[in-house]
């Protein structure tokens, strides 16, 4: 089995987000520490394609599906205060995903070639991961409120799954993997102090992972694309 995940960088980005935390922590006096607990919900959206190639020859076929999911998220970061109410940081999150797994079928090509893509079931399941953040914010009035935007990257640990039904004989068969990729995030929120620090955020995200099958006479790649919008709504609970 060969594996490939299109997000490189992924360590060095987290131990970066680790990095900025604690230098500007170290090297500034006017710096706030922050915890955040939040529930995420958000429409994420997986396109599989699945090629067979077979004594050089080879023919692909792609699919997509779209559904809720929902995962819950613990932060932890730290500010630096900037001239003119603005402020930088970094944290590090880890998630913990709600499981919910997205669905789709794999088309065949019925061209009558040796290569052909049957037809399958596939789907898609996050379990887990943990990840990091840059943020740059502005604060507003009294400084009981504050707009920022982030971005930064997560590891997710991810359940993979492809079939396939031989028309001819009706014989099914399935590959399944547990393996990590790193989607990349771009978003923006806003912290209101009330009773309590209230924290809104939306994010986009998108990552791209192929894994292959390797066998004497039949190489199956396959390839899935996430994307989506992700809406949180959390809590300081220290900040």
């Amino acid at each position: 089995m060969e594996t490939h995940e299109r997000s490189p960088g992924v360590l060095i980005g987290l131990l970066a987000v680790a990095g900025l935390c604690i230098g500007v922590g170290d090297a500034y006096a006017q710096t706030s520490f922050f915890l955040r607990l939040a529930p995420e919900v958000g429409q994420a959206t997986v396109e599989h394609t699945k090629k067979v190639t077979i004594q050089g020859g080879s023919s692909s076929s792609t699919s997509s599906s779209s559904g809720l999911a929902l995962a819950g998220i613990l932060s932890g970061g730290l500010r630096l205060k900037l001239p003119g109410n603005w402020h930088v940081g970094g944290e590090i999150e880890g998630v913990v995903s709600g499981r919910r797994k997205l669905k789709g079928t794999i088309l065949p090509t019925p061209n009558g070639n040796v290569h052909d893509v049957w037809p399958g079931r596939w789907d898609f399941s996050d379990l887990s991961g943990v990840g990091g953040n840059v943020l740059l914010g502005r604060r507003l009035g009294d400084d009981r409120s504050r707009v920022y935007v982030f971005s930064g990257i997560r590891r997710m640990w991810t359940e993979f799954a492809s079939g396939g039904t031989n028309p001819a004989t009706g014989v099914a068969g399935e590959d399944r993997e547990r393996l990590g990729r790193g989607p990349w995030t771009i978003g923006a929120g806003t912290t209101l102090r009330l009773k309590w620090p209230v924290d809104f955020r939306v994010r986009y995200f998108r990552s791209l992972t192929d894994w292959a099958i390797v066998e004497e006479t039949v190489r199956l790649d396959y390839r899935y694309t996430a994307s989506g919008v992700f809406i949180s709504v959390g809590v300081h609970i220290f900040d």
